[in-house]
């Protein structure tokens, strides 16, 4: 992603001479020049039925622990599990980080104390 080109011109000569100084000695000084970059998020993915119980499954919780993980009631996760509602975008990405790595996932959201 290159730098937008300005056309120089007399009335914006100086401004644009200082400038590529300034980037000139921040780049001699090894300073990095900070660039706003736009990342497309992807939408979570979609389950269907068979695979949202299939998570679960794999998970070894009941439907009863896999609503709180997802801080809802035991029957949404029934109609998910049945095909009767659809799962919420949150929800969708939470099942997409959990079924690619459902160890650091439920580590951060259990809370198990030392004793």
């Amino acid at each position: 992603m290159g730098a937008k080109r300005e056309k120089v011109t007399k009335d914006n000569f100086e401004e644009l001479l200082l400038k590529s100084v300034s980037e000139g000695v921040a780049h001699v000084k090894g300073e990095r020049l900070v660039e706003k970059l736009v990342t497309l998020i992807e939408e979570p993915p979609r389950y269907s039925k068979g695979k949202i119980k299939k998570i679960r499954a794999e998970l070894g919780v009941s439907q009863s622990t896999f609503a709180k993980i997802f801080a809802e009631s035991t029957s949404a996760i029934q109609h998910w599990e049945q095909g009767r509602r659809n799962i919420s975008k949150s929800a969708r990405r939470l099942l997409d980080l959990i079924e690619k790595d459902p160890k650091t996932v439920l580590g951060l959201i259990t809370s198990q104390k030392a004793s």
